[in-house]
């Protein structure tokens, strides 16, 4: 089956922003990341416009946004 994949940040740099991949009937949100070799600690997963776990069930045509997620924030000087 075929789903849409969105891209951001590094990764976008590094695969394309934005592009189809073919997989298995039945695979998860992890199988997929698996094959993509990226982590689900570092990124946050929508799939149609909804925030879903690793073990969510794809279906063909879904469209899945890797958002990476942000670190940091403000520190104030002394």
């Amino acid at each position: 089956m075929k789903i849409k994949i969105r891209l951001y940040g590094e990764l976008a740099l590094k695969f394309s922003p934005e592009f189809e991949i073919e997989i298995e009937e039945g695979s998860t949100v992890e199988d997929l990341l698996r094959k993509l070799k990226i982590s689900a600690e570092e990124h946050h997963i929508l799939v149609n416009e909804r925030k879903v776990g690793k073990s969510y069930r794809l279906r063909e045509s879904d469209y899945v946004k890797l958002l990476p997620v942000v670190y940091g924030g403000y520190s104030p000087g002394p």
